[in-house]
């Protein structure tokens, strides 16, 4: 007698799985994202331990009895790239890259396949969401080299496809994407949680056995998670993430879980006709050396990994006619900005109850770390008293609630590349453990000191 198929309805957005329909996920609070998906029957009984001879057990080693794998890494062809990963691609790993639609993950896949030819071929490429002469017209425009060494599928069922690879006995393998392949045993839609899964299982599986790298491109979420069950994210080996706004030429490529490197790095690209090319020096690009002294704004050392990265922070506070002042951020969180705006009017005497506010980092960039909170405080109140921030100067340091200036991580490399950049004159937190005699160092202790460092004899009414 066959048995019955269990069927629940899961969370496209968060994973959660519930016996019945409902309109809102508890757990997220999406609407409409719940869709009924088919499990696999549960096997009756409990599991049996087995001690009969002829049968395959486990095996349990001590710690030192096992041998260290020294696996050489495969350069990709892009050194930042190569840096960015730990030093090379690793045999066997398999690496996840999400991003907004648009961001440049096909395009950067397709000059990674492109670089990796030259040395590891063939290279397989499964497309789920494109055709083959749409590829095609993408390589022509990257004039993507070594064209007969990258093999294209395109197939949504991913047994066809991983039979098709097996005929290739590829050294990499890209697959675009895994909200578009599905396994056929699963009676659920492409992009489905259950879908997303077993198939990013089911190719972990493939790469692992045979020591093949494999590139997984994955969709996000409205709020930039990528979509599908967390599980995808634990199952491969690195996660990274393109960030960027579209309207801008730059994208931030951020390593966000790396089982074989550091976390935390970034490399940053330009987007142009060729494709995604690697920026050396990204503060050469998000700031200009022959900039004007203009009031509002102020240069920040943002710390990007192990990268310091300098960006140009403008705010603009003007009167405000309507009952509920604004408060426009863009490249940072509106409560930090909330946060600064706050402290300055308790510690420092600055009124901002009747003005509005707007704050943007230039280039795309995001301040998601309060190294910048010194810096912002001071565009603030230059935009206010309309003033300018010396352009010898770079603040750095981290707000407190209670007015005083905290030591941030990372204070020699941001000197560092502040100094390179042309800065004679650093304001750091006064308990701050850097010292370096070639250099001005200013010292303070709360942000009321710090403006009458930068801003003397100031009025703050």
């Amino acid at each position: 007698m066959a048995r019955k198929k269990n069927n629940t309805f899961v969370c496209q957005n968060c994973g959660q799985s519930y016996p019945k329909w409902q309109g809102q996920c508890a757990t997220c609070g999406e609407w409409n994202t719940l869709i009924e998906e088919f499990d696999e029957p549960a096997r009756d009984g409990t599991i049996k331990f087995k001690t009969t001879a002829g049968i395959d057990h486990g095996i349990c080693q001590s710690l030192d009895a096992i041998e260290s794998e020294r696996t050489a890494r495969i350069p990709s062809g892009i050194d930042s790239f190569d840096d960015l990963i730990g030093g090379g691609i690793v045999p066997g790993g398999i690496t996840l890259i999400g991003g907004e639609p648009g961001v440049g993950k096909s395009t950067f896949m397709m000059q990674l396949a492109s670089r990796l030819a030259v040395n590891l071929k063939p290279i397989v490429y499964i497309s789920g969401e494109e055709s083959l002469t749409q590829i095609k017209l993408r390589a022509n425009r990257l004039r993507v080299a070594n064209e007969k060494d990258i093999f294209l599928i395109s197939e949504q069922n991913l047994e066809s496809s991983l039979s098709c690879v097996l005929s290739c006995l590829p050294k990499l393998l890209i697959v675009d994407s895994i909200q578009t392949v599905f396994t056929p045993h699963l009676e659920s839609a492409p992009g489905s949680v259950a879908q997303v899964r077993e198939s990013a299982a089911a190719i972990t599986k493939f790469g692992k056995d045979r020591g093949l790298p494999v590139f997984i491109i994955g969709h996000v979420t409205k709020e930039g998670a990528i979509a599908g069950p967390k599980v995808l994210e634990h199952i491969v080996d690195s996660v990274l993430y393109f960030e960027g706004e579209l309207t801008s030429q730059f994208r931030i490529l951020r390593v966000f879980k790396n089982r074989f490197g550091s976390t935390g790095e970034v490399v940053v690209f330009q987007m142009t006709e060729k494709g995604l090319l690697p920026v050396l020096n990204p503060s050469d690009l998000f700031v200009n050396r022959n900039r004007e002294n203009s009031p509002g704004v102020s240069i920040v050392s943002l710390l990007e990994g192990s990268r310091a990265i300098l960006a140009e922070l403008q705010t603009l506070v003007t009167q405000s006619f309507l009952s509920m002042p604004r408060r426009v951020v863009s490249g940072l969180d509106s409560n930090r900005l909330n946060l600064v705006l706050a402290v300055l009017e308790k510690h420092a005497g600055f009124k901002f109850y009747n003005k509005d506010v707007f704050a943007n980092v230039a280039g795309g960039l995001r301040l998601g770390e309060p190294g910048g909170d010194l810096g912002l405080a001071l565009a603030l109140v230059a935009s206010i008293r309309d003033l300018s921030i010396p352009r010898d100067l770079l603040p750095i340091g981290e707000l407190t609630l209670s007015g005083e200036i905290r030591p941030v991580s990372g204070i020699e490399r941001r000197v560092s590349e502040g100094k390179r950049f042309g800065f004679s004159r650093f304001l750091l937190p006064e308990n701050s453990e850097f010292n370096d005699l070639s250099l001005k160092i200013l010292k303070v202790k709360t942000i009321k000191e710090a403006i009458e460092v930068v801003f003397p004899a100031t009025d703050n009414s």
